[in-house]
């Protein structure tokens, strides 16, 4: 058999690969035993692709995307670190992010990748200014707050959402390279979801013990949630429930989307039980933003694509039973969450005033006062509102100024960036959502259909904002972002030429 000499190119990206490897395996040598570990693992792992990228292309855009969703999916974010020392936590997905932004930026610099933003640039730089202004007008009292760099931590988790955004939107391209990644998204949700129906039945979180299977990951404490309605709210690879629900909601609609462009009719049938378990697996964190979301993806499917919606009408029929035999009393969890019963939606609204974690409503007299105080750029990213600074009576908990925590991202978001942030927050969300849902309506086929579980994902993620602090929870949000580039992506693309 003949020897067929790998393209210059690729050559190029195995020697990169192999190079990072090696130096992984070094640093680690240098600083001790679990990080030669971690080193070492990096290091087999880059020798591999190397290999095999001179046989045939493996280090692509797409792969590279694709991988990064589901290290987002299954190491939880801020449930562990490499065991490097440094003034930061050093996370397996910021690990990952940060060597895909270096090489995004390496390639606009050469000439090989252009910065795309969709049309969205706008608002993106608004955010992000926002974001830097108001963290430099706050610095003493953010740097107060929080010791330890605590306040740039914050500012670094948001500014990383919105470089997902432009990631996703400067590399995948090509429809065969978003369904690449949609395939990821969709496998990744699959698995935590199953995930979550076991941890709602057992009480046993998986998430929670990977550093037992992966020694070079280190345990941070994550918090237990509490039962709701005698059934334990489970969180999974998620910093919370609400949070799960979020994100496996958006991917709900993405796996109805692969089902339609699936090669075999086997195939298709595996993505609609992806899309059931993606479905039951956020209804079992017993959460009553999943109702939201419910509501909200069903009004922008009807809209974007009322007859297709009706040809899944049997799920409809099917999944509450699923749903009873797979959480058994799930249903019932939410339902006693959404009624005007001790613990229900009164006290969620109104309790606890003066206190920490207290009601929605309750928050949102005393979260107007204090953003009257910086009505434009807000207080900063990470800002933290006590009882005593917004002048709510206090009650024995609240005395010393209970931390309010504001169960409304666009209520944090005006406290956090005032009215700048607000409209740039909206204008991004709303204006990708009534631009991908146009395009989704407008024409038909594959990119179109992508186009409108985008639309679909993004409504409820929107929506969403109104009853949990979104921003909060990297996982959810990173892929709100990813989702949202993807959307706009194939909007950009167009329909194809053989497209009806």
């Amino acid at each position: 058999m003949a020897y067929v000499e790998a393209p210059p190119a690729r050559r190029s990206t195995a020697i990169g690969v192999a190079t990072f490897g090696a130096l992984s395996l070094t640093a680690g040598a240098v600083l001790g035993p679990r990080e030669m570990l971690a080193g070492a693992a990096v290091f087999v792992l880059a020798a591999l692709l190397a290999m095999r990228e001179l046989a045939t292309p493996t280090v692509t855009w797409p792969n590279a995307v694709a991988a990064f969703v589901l290290v987002m999916w299954l190491v939880p974010a801020r449930g562990y670190r490499l065991p490097i020392t440094l003034p930061f936590n050093l996370e397996p997905y910021r690990v990952v992010l940060a060597v895909l932004l270096v090489a995004l930026v390496v390639g606009a610099i050469s000439g090989r990748l252009q910065l795309e933003f969709l049309g969205f640039g706008v608002p993106l730089l608004i955010l992000a200014g926002t974001a830097v202004v108001a963290a430099i007008l706050n610095y003493q009292e953010l740097a107060n707050t929080f010791e330890g760099g605590g306040a740039f931590k914050s500012l670094s988790y948001f500014l990383g959402f919105l470089a997902v955004f432009v990631l996703v939107a400067s590399t995948i391209k090509t429809q065969a390279a978003m369904d690449s990644v949609v395939r990821a998204l969709v496998l990744g949700a699959t698995i935590v979801a199953l995930s979550a129906i076991y941890e709602s039945r057992s009480g046993y979180n998986a998430f929670d013990h990977l550093s037992e299977w992966i020694p070079a990951l280190v345990s941070e404490a994550r918090t237990a949630f509490e039962q709701r309605g005698g059934n334990v709210r489970v969180y999974a690879s998620a910093q919370h429930p609400i949070a799960l629900s979020a994100a496996l909601f958006m991917a709900f609609p993405l796996a109805l989307y692969l089902v339609g462009r699936a090669s075999t009719q086997f195939r298709a049938r595996l993505w609609i039980v992806a899309a059931a378990i993606c479905a039951i697996g956020a209804v079992a964190t017993i959460s009553r933003t999943t109702v939201v979301m419910a509501v909200a993806l069903g009004l922008v499917a009807v809209w974007v694509r009322g007859r297709q919606v009706v040809r899944f009408w049997p799920l409809l029929l099917v999944l509450p039973i699923a749903i009873h035999f797979a959480v058994p009393g799930a249903l019932g969890g939410i339902y006693k969450a959404l009624t005007f019963q001790s613990g229900g939606l009164e006290a969620d609204a109104y309790a606890r005033s003066g206190e920490q974690g207290s009601g929605r409503l309750a928050d949102l007299e005393p979260g107007l006062r204090v953003w009257g105080e910086s009505p434009l750029v807000g207080k900063g990213i990470g800002s933290q509102v006590t009882t005593k600074e917004a002048g709510v009576a206090q009650t024995a908990e609240g005395a010393q100024g209970a931390v309010i925590i504001f169960d409304n991202e666009w209520l944090n978001t005006l406290v956090s960036l005032g009215v700048i942030g607000v409209v740039a927050v909206a204008w991004f969300i709303f204006g990708s959502l009534v631009t991908v849902g146009r395009f989704a309506r407008r024409v038909r086929g594959p990119r179109s259909d992508l186009a409108a579980a985008c639309a679909a994902a993004i409504g409820a993620f929107g929506v969403s904002m109104f009853v949990f602090d979104a921003f909060a929870f990297v996982q959810a949000t990173i892929f709100f972002f990813l989702i949202a580039a993807l959307g706009l992506q194939a909007r950009r693309l167009g329909p194809r030429p053989t497209d009806a």
